[in-house]
């Protein structure tokens, strides 16, 4: 498992929430960036980055990643987290990204759970732990996220409180795009 070399990190301490066999945590030293990488190539809206532009991406945000291990939720607080580089069995099986200044703005992106991981309550669990952060940010005016499936953004709505963007208070801006060059166009299943 890769690991970025992160000095300091613009969200502050790390912070770690504890349910089951999982953890999730802002602690960018859990992170594995091969596996981020593989989901990139999983995924439809994205393609695997080479190195140099995958840690560049995962330095220059706010990331929060689920974690399978074998340990219970008790005895992780009681006796905490094997690191990665220990030979523990950590899997990311989950990840969120925001895109933010940490002050007034957000854009949430490359949010998934594994196939394996899915219908556990995690995708709900980690915007809850998502929210719990945002919500400190006392000068924060928004948060805004794309989706194309309807049970995601009723996800979404129900477990962060976003709103459909005609419903709210920025309703009547034009909100415009400009694609880049590796912009993929969704597919028709979608």
């Amino acid at each position: 498992m890769g690991s970025l070399d992160i000095k300091m990190q613009a969200e502050g301490e790390p912070r770690f929430w504890y349910r089951d066999n999982f953890f999730i945590t802002n602690d960018k030293s859990y992170l594995d960036p091969n596996a981020f990488n593989k989901f990139l190539n999983d995924m439809w809206w994205s393609s695997p980055l080479e190195q140099p532009q995958l840690h560049k991406l995962l330095r220059n945000c706010m990331t929060l990643a689920i974690y399978s291990v074998p340990q219970t939720a008790e005895d992780m607080k009681r006796n905490g987290i094997a690191r990665p580089k220990d030979g523990s069995r950590i899997k990311m099986v989950g990840f969120a990204r925001l895109v933010t200044d940490y002050v007034t703005f957000a854009y949430l992106t490359d949010v998934f759970v594994l196939d394996e991981f899915q219908r556990k309550g995690l995708a709900s669990w980690l915007m809850r732990c998502l929210k719990e952060i945002v919500n400190e940010w006392k000068d924060m005016r928004g948060l805004m996220l794309m989706t194309h499936d309807d049970a995601t953004a009723r996800m979404y709505k129900r477990e962060l409180g976003v709103l459909d963007f005609d419903d709210g208070p920025s309703a009547g801006l034009v909100v415009l795009e400009l694609p880049g060059p590796a912009e993929k166009p969704v597919p028709k299943c979608h």
